[in-house]
């Protein structure tokens, strides 16, 4: 019985230590060695509906984008941003480069709305932030609070398409924050700090 273990023990030792030290030994099951690769559009015949790239399950979620409450008619349900209370100089800091790189090709690096597209490229001029509207008070609040910079941000609003997919969730509420405190109270003059 020894004698038998042994000799299985050896073979086995053998067999797997084939081939040099860069192989992986001998396959036994070779379709784990050599797997057979498709295209994303082609023919598959693995599955039901022959195609190779499925559709993600029902009711999944892409990991960093987690999905925001909405009434009835889809409008997005915000109030005041989660992280004010974190807001530091760096968090404006970002919003503020988060603004140049997506949003001032229209709105300008100010927010006066007289950014690239808009000079060159004949678009038309999205409102100015700086304009009277923006900064009216209703009461100790703000008409436009930061909420609402953020709903337009995530939905759009007239010709301003949604930017949900070009910045993440945390980073919309950095840009409307920069928008409400530096370009709606003013537009440069507030924005020499940063």
């Amino acid at each position: 019985m020894k004698l038998v273990l042994f000799i299985l023990i050896t073979s086995l030792s053998l067999v797997s230590c084939s081939g040099g030290r860069n192989s992986t030994g001998y396959s036994i099951i070779n379709d784990m060695m050599y797997s057979e690769s498709y295209e994303a559009f082609s023919e598959n015949q693995a599955f039901d509906n022959g195609q190779t790239m499925q559709a993600p399950p029902a009711n999944t979620i892409p990991r960093g984008f987690m999905p925001e409450a909405r009434d009835n008619e889809g409008r997005l349900i915000v109030g005041s941003n989660p992280y004010n209370s974190s807001m530091t100089d760096y968090h404006m800091k970002r919003g503020k480069i988060l603004f140049e790189r997506t949003c001032s090709t229209c709105h300008g690096d100010k927010g006066l709305g007289d950014g690239l597209v808009v000079t060159n490229g004949g678009f038309p001029k999205p409102p100015s932030f700086s304009e009277r509207r923006w900064r009216k008070m209703d009461g100790d609040n703000y008409l436009y609070p930061t909420g609402h910079v953020y709903n337009v941000i995530t939905d759009g609003i007239g010709n301003m398409p949604s930017h949900a997919q070009q910045l993440y969730q945390e980073d919309r509420w950095y840009v409307s924050e920069y928008v409400r405190e530096y370009l709606m109270r003013g537009g440069a003059q507030y924005n020499k700090s940063l």
